[in-house]
C-alpha cells in the first residue's frame, strides 16, 4: 500500500527496503515538483531504541555538511503515520552493491582516488565536529555513480553529548567485521577508524569480507603498496592504541601516501600569467614588502581551483565565458583573462582567508587543479612553448566547465522551475504580513486630483507607485481614501486619490493597503498548485513548461482576412496560431500589428469554432482594451472586460465592463418581463405604466429582504468590521462585503423607485421601507381591481429581477453568453465566478512582461495558449521581494531566474515551428521605423506607416531631432534629494515646455495637421518620476489650444503611442552615470523612442550619451550617419 509521509512524501510503488533499525523507501517530494528523494521511517513508539536512532541520526546531518556525506532535506514526527521519518538524498546504489558489480578488484591508486581519500576527507569532516559514525561499512556507504556518499548515522553520536541509558544498546548495534572486537574503543574515533580501514581493504578483496579472521587474511594476501598495507594493518590492529587517532590523522597520512606515490608520475606544467599594474600594485601593498610574484607563491598553496566568470555581453545576456576565469588558491583570488588564446593576464588581485575561498572552492563549476599537474607563476616563462601550451589544455578545461554548467543549468532550470516559483510565492507571502510600514503626514497643499504630503520621515523611491490607505490619526479604525503614491522627494510626498472628489485628511497615516497585492499572490499560489498536481485546464501543460521543447508543432490554417490588405507576416502568424495544438508563440516589435493580429486571430477562431471560449489577457490595461475596442467594432460583440478598478479601463471600452454589459443585460430581461405582462394587464385593467412601477417596487422589496437576511447573518457591527482589516477572518469579511453590496443595490433600487413615481406623479414617502413598498404596489394593482395572477406574476417577477441585481446570482448566468472574456493577468480573477470557467484559447499579449507565476494564472485556466509579446521591450516588473535580502537568502531566490519573462523561456526552448516574427510595421514614419530597425532589430523591419498628418504639413527634417544641451552650462542633472533614487533635470525640462509650446503654435499656423483635423496628440517621455514631475510644472504655465499633452514616465506607456514623442533623456553627469540610459535598460530606451507615429524629438546632453556605451550612443550615431535625422543644439 502507498503511503504518504508527512503530507508531502508520496511512496513509490515496489521501492521499499528493510533494514536494521528502519524502512527506507523512494518518494516523490510533492512540494518540490515531485522530485525523487529517499525516506526512512521508524516507528515513533514508546521503545527508546528508535527515538535514539532518529535522534542520533537527525543531530548527525545537522551538523556535517561536505560533498561526500549525504544530504538531510528533511526530518519530523508524523504522528498520523505514527512515524519518525529522515529524508535524504534519493541514491540507489550502495557501495556493496557497485562492487559486487566488479569483476575484479580495482587498482590501490583508482581506489584512493575515487573512494579512499573522499570517504577519509568526510569522516575527518565528522570527527572535525565531534561527530562519531559507529556503523561505517560497505552497505552504509552509497554511490552515486560518480563519488561515494557516508550515509546512515543511525549508530552516531556527538561526543561532547552526555551518553543515555540506551547508548550502550545503540553502540551494540554495530556489526562484526565492520566494528573492531575491542570494546574499549566504541565510544572514541579510533572505532571509525577501524570500520574505515575495513571498508577500504573490502575494496580491494575479490571476495567477501564476514568476520574477524577474514580481515588477517584479507591483508596477508592484498596487493598494495607497502606504505598503505601499513597503515591499513595499524589502523586494523585490535588493540586502538595503535590506531590513527582518528579521521583527521587518518586522512592526512592517506593523503601523504598518496602524494608521495603520484609524484613519481606526474608531468608538471607551469602556467605563467602577466600581472596588470592594479593587481601588481594589489599585491604588493598587503606584502609587507614582498613582491608581487612572492606573494602569489606563498599565498597560492599546491591545490588550485578555477573557475569560468559570467560576462554580460552586448544585448545584455548574461553567459558565462571561458575567456575570463577566477583562480582561487589558499589564500589568494585572481581573475585572470585569456589573450590570443593561449596567453594569461592577470587584471585583479586579492587576498582572502582560506575560509572566505571556501565557497568557490565548493561552487559546482569549479575545475580542481592538481599542483602536481599544475602550477602557477607569475614570472617570466623559462619555456615559453610549454607555458603555452599549458594554457591551451586550462583553456580546454574551462570551456569543458563552461559546457557542464550549462547542461547542468538547463536540467536544473527545467526541474527546478516549480520549486524557485513556489520559493518566490511563498517569500512574497511572508513579505506581506510584515508590510505595514504606517506611514504618518501632514496634508500641504492639493493641485488639481494630486495632494503633497509632509512625512514625519524621509521616504524612499521603494514607495513609489505604492497603494495606500489614508486614515485620520484619531480614527484608525476608519475606512480611510484609497491612494497611489506618484512621487516622493524626501519627506515631501505626492498622492493620487482613486475615487473622484475624495479628500484626504489634514493629518493622519498612510497604511499598505495590501487586499490587491494578497489576492495576486493567492492566485499565483492556485495556479502553480493547479500546475503541480495536473488540475489545470490542460493538464499537459505542466509538461509544457518544464520541457518546451515537447510542444506540437503547429499545422497551418487557411483563412479569409477580415481586411484584404492583412499583412503576409500576419498571416502567416494567424494561419499557424488556428493550427496550434498546444503553445504558439509571436514575437511583435513595435507598431508591427500585435492588436491586429490578436483581433484577426480570435474572429477567425470564433467564426470556425462558434462554441468556444477565449480568454484574452494582457499585464497592460491599455493594451487589452485596444484589443477589445477593435473587436468589438469588428463584429465580435460578446465580448465582457473584466477588472478590479473600473477606473483603470479605456473610456472607449468601459461600454464592455461586466457591470455595465451587466446592467444592458439585466434591462433587457426587465423588457422582456414588463412586455409580456402588458397583455395580462390590459385584460386586468390596470396601466402598463403603473404596472411597470409595481414591478419595481417589488423588485426594491425583493432587494430590502435580501439586505436584512444579510445583516441577520453579519451580526452587530463593530469597529473591526472593515474589508481592509487584514485580521478579520475570511468569513466575516465575506458576509461583510456581501452585506455592503446588498445596502448598495437596496439604495439603488429603492432610488429607481422614486424616479418612477415622480415621472407618474405618483407621492412616495422620502423612506421606503418594505411596507410603504407594499402599500405603494396595493395603491397601484389592488385599487384598479387586478386579479390575484395578475399579482402573483408582479411578485415572482420582481423576486426575480431583485436576484439579477445580485452579482452573485447574475454572473453565473451571463459570463457564459460571453465568448470573449479579457483582463489583466491578475485582474481578471477578481470574478470568482471566472475561477469555475475553462477557456478553449488563452491569447496573452504583452506576454514578454509578465513573470512566471503572473502567466500561469491565466494559463491554468485554458487548454491551448498564444503568446505575444517582444524581449527587445519592457521586461517583467523586478519582484519588491528582491529588496528584502533577508528573504533572498531564506528562500534562496535566484534573481536571474525569478526576474526572467516565461516568454523568454519558451522562446528559447520551444520547437522553431512554434514560433513565429511580426516584421511589417504600421506606426512609424520611416526615419524613425529605420531608427527602431537598427539600432534594435539588426535592420529586419519592414516599414509602411500609415500617416496621421497631411503630408504636406510636416517636414522630413522635423521627423528625427536631438535637440542637444551640450553646449549649456546647466545641462547637468539637478542634485539628488535625500532618500530619493530618481533624477530630474531642470533645463531639459524648461526645453521640453518650449517644444511644445512651439507644437502649439505651429499647429495653429497650419503645420502638423492631422487628417482628421484632431488635435495634435503629444507624449513626453523620461525614465524618471522626478523628471516628468519637473516637466509637468513647466507645462502648467502654458496656455495650450491645439495639442493634447501627457507626461508619462516609460514604464507606463507601452502599449501606447501618440502623433510626437519628446523623450527627456535627464541624465548628464561628470561620473558617467547613465542610470536607465544603460545597456541593460536598453528596452526602456526601445519603448519610449518606438511610441511616435510622426516625429520624435529627444532633448538631452548628446555629447555625454555619446561618451559611455548605451543605446543611446547607438541612437545618435545613427542619427548622425544618416539623412533621415538630425542633431541641434540649444
Amino acid at each position: 500500500m502507498t503511503r504518504l509521509i508527512a503530507g508531502r512524501y508520496a511512496e513509490v510503488a515496489n521501492t521499499r527496503r528493510v533494514g536494521g533499525q528502519a524502512e527506507v523507501f523512494q518518494a516523490a517530494d510533492l512540494h518540490q515538483g515531485g522530485r525523487l528523494v529517499a525516506v526512512k521511517v521508524a516507528p515513533a513508539t514508546s521503545d527508546e531504541i528508535y527515538r535514539i536512532y532518529f535522534e542520533r541520526e537527525t543531530a548527525a546531518h545537522h551538523k556535517l555538511d561536505h560533498p561526500n556525506i549525504v544530504s538531510l532535506l528533511d526530518s519530523g514526527t508524523d504522528h498520523d503515520a505514527g512515524m519518525y521519518y529522515v529524508v535524504l538524498s534519493w541514491v540507489p546504489v550502495s557501495l556493496k552493491d557497485w562492487l559486487a558489480t566488479v569483476i575484479e578488484p580495482p587498482g590501490w591508486d583508482d581506489v584512493a582516488e575515487i573512494i579512499a581519500l573522499p570517504l577519509a576527507s568526510a569522516l575527518a569532516h565528522a570527527h572535525s565536529m565531534a561527530v562519531l559514525h559507529r556503523d561505517i561499512k560497505p552497505g552504509n556507504v552509497l554511490w552515486d555513480g560518480e563519488k561515494p556518499l557516508l550515509a546512515d548515522f543511525a549508530l552516531s553520536k556527538i561526543k561532547d553529548q552526555l551518553a543515555g541509558a540506551a547508548d550502550a544498546t545503540v553502540a551494540g548495534m554495530a556489526s562484526a567485521p565492520w566494528a573492531p572486537p575491542d570494546l574499549a574503543s566504541r565510544g572514541s574515533t579510533r572505532f571509525d577508524v577501524y570500520s574505515l580501514a575495513a571498508t577500504l581493504l573490502q575494496c580491494v578483496t575479490g571476495w567477501e569480507l564476514r568476520d574477524y579472521p577474514d580481515i588477517a587474511r584479507a591483508l596477508d594476501e592484498a596487493d598494495l603498496p607497502p606504505a598503505v598495507l601499513a597503515l591499513l594493518r595499524r589502523s586494523l590492529d585490535p588493540n586502538p592504541a595503535n590506531r590513527s587517532a582518528d579521521g583527521q590523522v587518518f586522512h592526512l597520512e592517506l593523503q601523504a601516501i598518496q602524494a608521495a606515490r603520484s609524484s613519481n608520475w606526474h608531468d608538471e606544467k607551469v602556467l605563467s600569467f602577466e600581472l596588470s599594474g592594479a593587481a601588481r600594485r594589489s599585491l604588493e601593498e598587503a606584502g609587507d614588502g614582498r613582491s608581487a610574484e612572492a606573494v602569489i607563491a606563498g599565498r597560492l598553496g599546491s591545490a588550485t581551483h578555477v573557475l569560468p566568470r559570467l560576462k554580460r555581453a552586448s544585448g545584455g545576456r548574461v553567459t558565462l565565458t571561458a575567456e575570463e576565469f577566477r583562480l582561487v588558491g589558499d589564500q589568494i583570488e585572481l581573475v585572470l583573462v585569456f589573450k590570443n588564446g593561449n596567453q594569461l593576464f592577470c587584471i585583479r588581485a586579492e587576498l582572502k582567508d582560506f575560509e572566505e575561498l571556501e565557497r568557490w572552492r565548493q561552487d559546482e563549476d569549479a575545475v580542481t587543479l592538481d599542483g602536481r599537474d599544475l602550477t602557477w607563476s607569475a614570472l617570466r616563462p623559462t619555456n615559453p612553448q610549454r607555458s603555452a601550451a599549458a594554457a591551451v589544455e586550462l583553456h580546454l578545461l574551462l570551456q569543458k566547465a563552461v559546457q557542464d554548467s550549462g547542461d547542468r543549468f538547463s536540467d536544473r532550470f527545467k526541474q527546478a522551475r516549480l520549486t524557485n516559483w513556489s520559493r518566490l510565492i511563498e517569500a512574497k507571502e511572508l513579505l506581506e504580513k510584515r508590510l505595514e510600514e504606517p506611514v504618518t503626514y501632514t496634508r500641504i497643499r492639493r493641485t488639481g486630483i494630486q495632494v503633497t504630503l509632509e512625512t514625519a520621515v524621509p521616504l524612499t523611491g521603494a514607495f513609489l507607485d505604492q497603494q495606500r490607505i489614508a486614515r485620520p490619526v484619531d480614527e484608525p479604525a476608519s475606512r480611510g481614501v484609497a491612494v497611489t503614491i506618484v512621487d516622493v522627494d524626501g519627506t515631501d510626498v505626492t498622492v493620487q486619490a482613486s475615487g473622484r472628489g475624495a479628500d484626504l485628511p489634514a493629518s493622519g497615516v498612510l497604511v499598505r493597503d495590501r487586499t490587491p497585492s494578497q489576492a495576486a499572490i493567492r492566485r499565483q499560489k492556485s495556479a502553480l498548485a493547479a500546475l503541480r498536481d495536473g488540475s489545470a485546464a490542460r493538464p499537459h501543460l505542466r509538461e509544457l513548461v518544464l520541457d518546451p521543447s515537447v510542444a506540437h508543432a503547429p499545422e497551418p490554417v487557411a483563412f479569409e482576412p477580415l481586411r484584404p490588405d492583412f499583412d503576409d507576416d500576419k498571416k502567416v502568424a494567424v494561419s499557424k496560431a488556428l493550427g496550434s495544438q498546444d503553445l504558439f508563440l509571436v514575437q511583435g516589435p513595435p507598431g508591427t500589428g500585435k492588436t491586429s493580429f490578436i483581433c484577426e486571430l480570435v474572429h477567425q477562431h470564433l467564426a470556425a469554432r462558434p462554441g468556444d471560449k477565449v480568454l484574452l489577457v494582457s499585464q497592460m490595461h491599455v493594451a487589452i482594451d485596444n484589443a477589445i475596442t477593435r473587436l468589438y467594432r469588428s463584429g465580435v460583440t460578446s465580448v465582457v472586460r473584466l477588472s478590479s478598478r473600473d477606473d483603470n479601463v479605456d473610456p472607449d471600452a468601459t461600454h464592455l465592463l461586466l457591470s455595465n454589459k451587466l446592467a444592458a443585460w439585466r434591462d433587457e430581461i426587465r423588457v422582456r418581463a414588463r412586455t409580456g405582462l402588458a397583455s395580462l394587464a390590459e385584460r386586468e385593467g390596470v396601466r402598463i405604466d403603473h404596472l411597470s412601477l409595481a414591478l419595481r417596487a417589488e423588485e426594491a422589496m425583493a432587494t430590502l429582504r435580501q439586505l436584512n437576511e444579510t445583516a441577520e447573518l453579519l451580526g452587530p457591527l463593530d469597529d473591526d468590521d472593515r474589508l481592509d482589516n487584514d485580521d478579520l477572518p475570511e468569513d466575516r469579511a465575506e458576509l461583510l462585503a456581501d452585506y455592503m453590496r446588498a445596502a448598495d443595490r437596496a439604495d439603488t433600487a429603492a432610488n429607481e423607485v422614486r424616479t418612477a413615481a415622480e415621472d407618474l406623479e405618483v407621492a412616495v414617502p422620502d423612506d421606503l421601507g418594505e411596507g410603504e413598498l407594499e402599500q405603494l404596489v396595493a395603491s397601484l394593482l389592488d385599487g384598479h381591481g387586478a386579479g390575484q395572477r395578475l399579482r402573483e406574476l408582479v411578485r415572482t417577477q420582481g423576486d426575480w429581477l431583485a436576484s439579477l441585481n445580485d452579482p452573485h446570482a447574475a454572473e453565473p448566468m451571463f459570463l457564459p453568453t460571453q465568448s470573449v472574456v479579457a483582463g489583466t493577468c491578475m485582474g481578471f480573477l477578481a470574478n470568482p465566478h471566472i475561477q469555475n470557467m475553462q477557456f478553449d484559447l488563452c491569447i496573452i499579449d504583452e506576454a514578454s512582461r509578465a513573470t512566471a507565476p503572473e502567466l500561469l494564472v491565466p494559463m491554468t485556466r485554458a487548454k491551448r495558449w498564444v503568446m505575444v509579446g517582444d524581449t527587445k521591450q519592457l521586461p517583467p516588473m523586478v519582484e519588491e521581494v528582491f529588496e528584502h535580502r533577508d528573504l533572498v537568502d531564506s528562500f534562496d531566490l535566484d534573481k536571474m531566474f525569478l526576474t526572467s519573462s516565461l516568454f523568454d523561456i519558451l522562446l528559447g526552448e520551444a520547437p522553431e515551428p512554434c514560433m513565429t516574427r511580426l516584421v511589417t510595421q504600421h506606426r512609424m514614419a520611416e526615419p524613425i521605423g529605420e531608427l527602431i530597425s537598427h539600432v534594435f532589430y539588426e535592420g529586419t523591419l519592414v516599414h509602411d506607416p500609415v500617416p496621421v498628418f497631411d503630408p504636406d504639413t510636416v517636414a522630413d527634417g522635423d521627423r528625427l531631432v536631438w535637440y542637444s544641451t551640450s553646449r549649456r552650462t546647466n545641462r547637468r542633472e539637478d542634485a539628488q534629494h535625500t532618500g530619493s533614487a530618481s533624477q530630474s533635470n531642470k533645463i531639459e525640462a524648461q526645453k521640453v515646455a518650449e517644444l511644445v509650446e512651439r507644437l502649439d503654435a505651429d499647429a495653429e499656423a497650419g503645420k502638423y495637421a492631422r487628417r482628421d483635423s484632431g488635435k495634435l496628440e503629444v507624449l513626453v517621455l523620461s525614465g524618471y518620476r522626478r523628471q516628468c514631475t519637473e516637466i509637468e510644472r513647466a507645462l502648467r504655465r502654458l496656455e495650450l489650444r491645439h495639442v493634447a499633452v501627457q507626461v508619462k514616465t516609460v514604464d507606463a506607456v507601452q502599449g501606447r503611442e501618440a502623433d510626437v514623442v519628446i523623450f527627456s533623456v535627464t541624465r548628464s553627469n561628470l561620473t558617467g552615470e547613465l542610470g536607465f540610459l544603460a545597456d541593460r535598460y536598453q528596452g526602456r530606451v526601445n519603448v519610449a523612442l518606438s511610441r511616435a507615429r510622426e516625429l520624435l524629438w529627444i532633448v538631452g546632453d548628446s555629447e555625454f550619451c555619446s561618451s559611455r556605451e548605451g543605446p543611446l550612443k547607438r541612437v545618435l550615431t545613427h542619427i548622425t550617419s544618416t539623412a533621415g535625422g538630425r542633431v541641434q543644439y540649444l
